[in-house]
């Protein structure tokens, strides 16, 4: 279907260049008439100076003084004034000649060349403008005033005089030695033949460019309606006439002789027809093929979120240790996982792994190579044992993919941790509420890589408040904006960030991805990738901790972590209640150098044989010792009953955290009565 055109190219051209046309013959005769009005002034600027320069230097600045003070006038001023007429007589140019001196808001006239002399014979009484006569100044003459009164140099005025018409005016000052002003030379030019030829040039000159310009836009519009134009209407018309390839012989019609761009333009057309064949082909086979990666991604995000784990069954006291994972997609579909499952009561099996590639295939052999996994350690063999068997049934499933993962295995029961790492990047370690460190990597050939891999654990002992974090290489890949990636250290930094440090495990997890997508140059470069915490929970008799908020809700959380360490350590009665009092004032001093919203971690450590408990709390108090910087007698005695009970009292400032520490004999010697605590 057609469409109407309002406002068609021919008229934009002619629109075009009518305006182009218009400011270049207006820019020529602005510049001519300035070049031409420029040298005009120049040369009667030029008389005008060498006429009032000439009768500057005939004039004394003493006498001018002298005929300014007394109006009185002696055979000198009858020969200036004779000098001055026969200046003007022999000028040509210069209708009037006089001498001022400028005062008030006027000028008194001195000299004039157009003074006549009176019936006595002088010519004060002869003449508009005879000796002492003042004038205002008016026009460009007022606006200079100030500078005519400093006797400083004053450029030609040009301006219209009521009686006189155009005048130009030159002046050059008369001074002193000193450089005081004792009067001003001024000429006055008659400019008005001047205007006049000006005015002409501009008819002239303007009339002369509107013709050419006129002639020049009919004869090129022609040229351009012809090779420009009209060409394309008819591609225009023909492009139009195309209708789903029904009409295509508009364009066989079209017959353009240039050999210019539009030639080309028109044989593009034809070929573009051709392409459109071919592209619409094309279309149909890529909707086809679109279709069908569609329902393959489906199935494939599918197969992804069956890899994820179940949640653990819900028991009664529940499990020595936490575990939280997820799972960031990006662009693209990515192979990537984790997994956790119980092996047995308190026997806790995690893996996380990446398949590089995301096609359907990937994904069913990561399902295939999770499942082999999953059926080796449930057969009871030995971590080792298992991944050595799973490493060898997919070799022989398929050579031609590998399994990149990390298997562990957690015995809650004991604190052993075991893993082996086929192909993935090393875990990040915490000791209690230390500093996530990078642990020792050991890092084997992906699983059906190879068929001859004969895998090693790796184990370590896990304390209460030990805490890993395992991740796949999508989350080390993501690289800033100087290319430097997340994971080389910043993974690290980000970890021991005390916001993610204290945080619970699912709020770690969330505060790490959000520090990666930040981190990130493009958020559109970032892949997919699989992060997964672990927390080992199981208390020790020996040694136990817990994380307390700085609020008064701090001081019950404390009371009832300490009551259950003792009592499984069998200190009860009066031992245990002195404890408590001590571990109370201690953690109110601590309390107030720390900010509101600040936490702590307490240990208690009571080891055995020895007949003593450690406290220790952790926190942010400013590098300040809490029992020397005491605010009130209560908080004074509190300092004092600590020091005067304990065995020890230690203070260290750290980096990020202040520690107190307290050690408090509980057996051996009877203790002696203390007084109580006036906290």
């Amino acid at each position: 279907m057609k469409r109407k055109i309002r406002f068609t190219l021919g008229k934009k051209i002619v629109v075009m260049i009518l305006a182009m046309s218009v400011i270049l013959s207006a820019t020529a005769l602005f510049v001519s008439y300035r070049t031409y009005q420029g040298r005009v002034m120049s040369f009667y600027k030029e008389i005008g100076s060498s006429v009032v320069r000439t009768l500057a230097s005939q004039l004394d600045p003493d006498k001018l003084d002298y005929y300014y003070e007394t109006l009185e006038m002696d055979d000198a001023y009858y020969e200036t004034q004779k000098f001055i007429a026969d200046l003007v007589e022999s000028s040509g140019n210069v209708e009037y000649l006089y001498v001022v001196r400028p005062h008030g808001v006027g000028v008194t006239f001195l000299f004039d060349s157009d003074m006549e002399m009176g019936e006595n014979g002088d010519y004060t009484s002869g003449g508009y403008c005879a000796l002492g006569t003042y004038v205002e100044l008016l026009g460009g003459f007022a606006e200079n005033l100030d500078r005519l009164l400093a006797g400083q140099e004053v450029e030609p005025i040009v301006q219209q005089d009521p009686s006189y018409g155009w005048l130009m005016t030159a002046m050059v000052p008369v001074l002193h030695d000193d450089g005081t002003m004792a009067g001003y030379v001024m000429a006055d030019i008659s400019m008005n033949e001047v205007m006049q030829e000006q005015r002409n040039f501009l008819l002239y000159t303007g009339g002369l460019l509107a013709a050419l310009t006129l002639v020049f836009v009919v004869v090129y519009l022609i040229l351009i309606r012809r090779n420009f134009i009209r060409p394309i209407q008819q591609l225009t018309d023909a492009a139009q006439g195309y209708e789903g390839g029904e009409s295509r012989k508009a364009f066989s019609a079209v017959k353009i002789k240039s050999h210019d761009e539009l030639r080309t333009l028109s044989d593009a057309f034809r070929m573009m027809l051709v392409e459109i064949d071919l592209n619409n082909m094309e279309q149909k086979e890529l909707a086809v093929r679109e279709q069908r990666l569609d329902s393959e991604l489906e199935l494939a995000n599918e197969l992804s979120l069956s890899m994820l784990p179940k949640e653990l069954p819900r028991r009664e006291g529940g499990y020595p240790f936490a575990i939280r994972g997820r799972l960031h997609q990006g662009r693209e579909f990515s192979c990537c996982f984790y997994d956790y499952f119980l092996l047995g009561p308190d026997r806790l099996c995690l893996m996380v792994g990446e398949v590089p590639g995301g096609e359907l295939s990937r994904a069913l052999y990561t399902v295939m190579a999770q499942a082999t996994i999953k059926s080796q350690l449930r057969t009871g063999q030995s971590l080792k044992e298992a991944m050595t068997s799973a490493n060898r049934q997919l070799y022989e499933m398929s050579d031609r993919m590998s399994f990149p993962v990390l298997v562990g295995v957690l015995d809650g029961t004991t604190g052993t941790f075991s893993c082996i790492s086929a192909g993935q990047r090393p875990p990040l370690l915490m000791r209690g509420q230390d500093r996530y460190e990078w642990m020792k990597d050991l890092s084997y050939a992906p699983l059906g890589e190879s068929e001859n891999v004969v895998y090693q654990e790796l184990q370590l002992e896990l304390r209460q408040g030990d805490r890993m974090f395992f991740h796949t290489d999508g989350l080390d890949d993501i690289q800033d904006g100087e290319g430097r990636p997340f994971g080389q250290e910043q993974l690290r930094l980000t970890l021991n960030e005390p916001g993610s440090r204290q945080a619970e495990l699912e709020e770690q997890l969330r505060y790490v991805t959000d520090a990666a997508g930040a981190y990130a140059d493009r958020v559109g470069q970032i892949s997919g990738y699989a992060v997964l915490a672990l927390e080992y929970r199981r208390r020790d008799r020996a040694q136990a901790h817990c994380v307390l908020s700085a609020g008064a809700e701090g001081g019950g959380e404390l009371m009832e972590f300490l009551r259950g360490q003792m009592e499984a350590n069998h200190i009860t009665g009066r031992r245990q209640a002195r404890l408590m009092v001590v571990a109370d004032e201690l953690f109110a001093l601590c309390r107030a150098q720390s900010e509101p919203d600040s936490r702590f971690l307490a240990e208690c450590a009571v080891p055995p044989g020895e007949g003593l408990v450690i406290l220790r709390l952790k926190g942010s108090m400013g590098g300040r010792h809490p029992l020397d910087h005491t605010e009130g007698e209560a908080a004074e005695h509190a300092a004092e009953f600590i020091r005067r009970t304990c065995e020890q009292v230690l203070f260290e400032h750290g980096s990020d955290m202040d520690t107190v520490t307290v050690v408090k004999r509980i057996a051996g010697k009877q203790e002696a009565e203390e007084g109580e605590c006036s906290g």
